[in-house]
């Protein structure tokens, strides 16, 4: 959220706004992350990172104003959302319509007659495009602001292009195919999913609730007579909606958090004013449908808690400092606070939310570090977690490399009611198939890695069936070559069973082509209790290289040398020649014949900034190539 810092100054006395630097460091501290700060034309525009649970307050000036006038203790010259929010006055000159599946709770439909659509003035136009918003006239411009200034999405229909002596504003669900040209020309096709304010006189859709309007009744230079939508829409619907139509937009994100009910009287009273400050005209009246929610209720924080919460004494007089400034309503009954957030906090509903305000305005920095408390139980072991330990040694010291794959697959037992994607709407039922999939996607990498006898990987994890929720223990495998490779998978899981079957003491099923898969929940029943868990040896010394993107080239190299040269001195030639796209070089067989020895090597070529060609790595081979060959008795195969 860009925020205008000169905007802001707007909301406070003259002179008594603290500086840019002192409000980056506050909020940084006490509320959101900054992003930036970016100085533009004279002024400066702070970009905030406003986090989703106080999205429905803060998308704002008003908001990040209200949040800076608790943390230095600033009141505020103006705050609509305390004055009085009545329509007034009210006119049935427009009817409006809702509904009742049309996920839209409130609307508010402003009649405006005898405007003049021109121009904004300049510090309108300023204002806007300083926060990257383009200036379009006075009237759409009036609307931007006000959903800038206090949040409130608006929009503004051309009511002489509606049917009808009297308009009719409806809110109804869309149909199945039925298409709305948009503001800037885009068309889009909608669905019955979705919510449109349509002309309840021809049934033409005039916007997509809670997104963007459409062209049909757009305000022009023209127009003379508007009416203003101010409504409340479904959040979660919103944001489907904006979803499917790819169209996500600065209303959308606003109504998708849940935007305080009457925060819609609000913004039809300011977008209101403002377009008679600005394009003259006469307010004809409200006409409303609907109804508003009550808004917060209490929450009683028991005073203790507060401090065993946060690890730290709060003075109760600092609480109620803190709370007054938020300006929640509160008071004490015995050891308890019974408090109540202004109405259009939508955060506020459970003591511990009302212990997370008194923690960051009180201050984390506050908060000292302290050990932890000795236990005041020895706690019991967890035999399937020590066993799982167990497992993991054992299977570690056979070169084993523990994977861990996704949950959610294309097939399985338990199918998913909301599903992220149609590869993934099952819960898995077993390990194998994930293990198999790991085995085929990193099959092409094992010479980046080192890997040339093949790969052996293991998985301890949950698997979930008809009859619930089991753990189970997996491990896949698979050979280098297509000959005899199922001959091997097998031998060497063969050789894994066998070793587990040690360990556990019990028989384990059949093995089959590269997997090995058994419920270790039914194991462990058997097994006897542990009175510690296995020691792991820590490795300390872990160095963290990010991959390439890029795909590796191979290739191999055979070198003759005299008796006596060890591979290790033509390993280190290689390294020292073939360049920084050298990644990897293994030694891979090596026999001795007729005084001489032949070393050969896998070499492993890969770039983290483009892809390499065969004519580049063709270089670099050549001039390793040249220099082993310029070594006494040395010889490429």
């Amino acid at each position: 959220m860009k925020i205008n810092y000169k905007w802001l100054q707007t909301f406070f006395d003259e002179g008594v706004l603290p500086s840019v630097s002192e409000l980056e460091q506050e909020l940084t501290f006490h509320s959101f992350e900054i992003e930036g700060v970016e100085e533009k034309d004279g002024d400066s525009i702070i970009d905030i990172d406003v986090l989703p649970n106080r999205a429905a307050d803060c998308l704002s000036h008003r908001g990040i104003a209200r949040e800076i006038s608790a943390l230095f203790s600033l009141p505020m010259k103006k705050d609509v959302f305390r004055e009085s929010d009545e329509l007034s006055p009210v006119t049935e000159d427009t009817k409006v319509t809702i509904d009742e599946d049309s996920s839209c709770s409130y609307y508010v439909a402003v009649s405006v007659c005898d405007v003049e659509v021109k121009e904004s003035p300049q510090w309108l136009k300023d204002r806007l495009e300083s926060i990257g918003q383009k200036s379009i006239n006075n009237v759409v411009d009036a609307t931007n602001y006000v959903l800038f200034d206090i949040g409130r999405p608006t929009h503004v229909f051309d009511a002489d292009k509606l049917d009808g002596e009297k308009p009719h504003i409806r809110t109804r669900r869309a149909k199945n195919g039925e298409k709305i040209t948009l503001l800037g020309g885009e068309e889009k096709e909608l669905s019955d999913t979705m919510t449109v304010i349509a002309d309840g006189n021809s049934d033409v859709p005039l916007a997509i609730a809670g997104v963007k309007g459409g062209a049909y009744a757009e305000v022009d230079e023209n127009t003379k007579n508007i009416l203003i939508e101010v409504a409340n829409f479904n959040p979660q619907q919103t944001r489907i909606t904006a979803q499917q139509l790819k169209l996500r937009t600065d209303a959308s994100a606003r109504f998708e958090n849940n935007i305080a009910d009457r925060v819609a009287n609000y913004g039809a009273l300011e977008v209101t004013k403002l377009i008679l400050d600005i394009a003259g005209g006469t307010l004809k009246g409200y006409s409303f449908n609907g109804g508003l929610d009550e808004g917060n209720t209490e929450v009683e924080v028991p005073i203790k808690k507060i401090s065993k919460l946060l690890g730290v004494e709060v003075p109760q007089s600092d609480v109620e400092n803190i709370l007054d400034r938020l300006q929640f309503d509160t008071s004490t009954q015995a050891d308890t606070i019974i408090t109540k957030a202004p109405f259009e906090r939508r955060d506020i509903k459970i003591p511990e939310d009302v212990i997370e305000e008194i923690g960051r305005m009180y201050g984390y920095n506050k908060i000292e570090s302290m050990s932890l408390p000795d236990p005041e139980r020895e706690p019991h072991i967890n035999k399937k977690y020590a066993y799982a330990e167990k497992i993991r040694s054992v299977l570690g010291e056979k070169g084993y490399t523990e994977v861990y794959t996704y949950s959610l697959r294309d097939s399985g037992e338990v199918k998913l009611l909301n599903a992220l994607a149609s590869d993934k709407d099952y819960l898995r039922n077993d390990l194998s198939g994930g293990l198999v999939d790991a085995l085929d996607n990193n099959e092409h990498n094992m010479p980046l890695l080192g890997i040339y006898d093949g790969m052996k990987i293991f998985e301890i994890g949950n698997v979930f069936t008809d009859g619930g929720e089991e753990t189970h223990v997996a491990i896949g495998v698979r050979s280098v070559g297509k000959k005899k490779r199922e001959e091997r998978n097998k031998a060497l899981l063969e050789d894994a069973k066998k070793n587990l079957e040690e360990l556990l003491g019990t028989a384990l099923p059949e093995v089959s082509t590269e997997t090995l898969e058994f419920n270790l929940d039914s194991v462990i029943a058997e097994l006897p209790d542990i009175d510690h868990y296995p020691h792991r040896e820590v490795i300390s010394e872990v160095q963290y290289i990010a991959p390439s993107q890029y795909p590796f080239v191979l290739r191999d190299i055979a070198v003759w040398t005299p008796e006596g040269v060890g591979g290790e001195e033509v390993l280190e030639l290689i390294k020292e020649n073939a360049g920084e796209l050298l990644v990897r070089v293994d030694m891979f067989d090596t026999f001795a014949k007729d005084g001489k020895v032949s070393y050969a090597f896998h070499l492993v070529f890969q770039s983290k900034e483009r892809t390499l060609n065969d004519t580049e790595v063709g270089e670099i081979m050549k001039s390793v190539e040249d220099i082993i060959q310029n070594q006494e008795g040395w010889e490429v195969r």
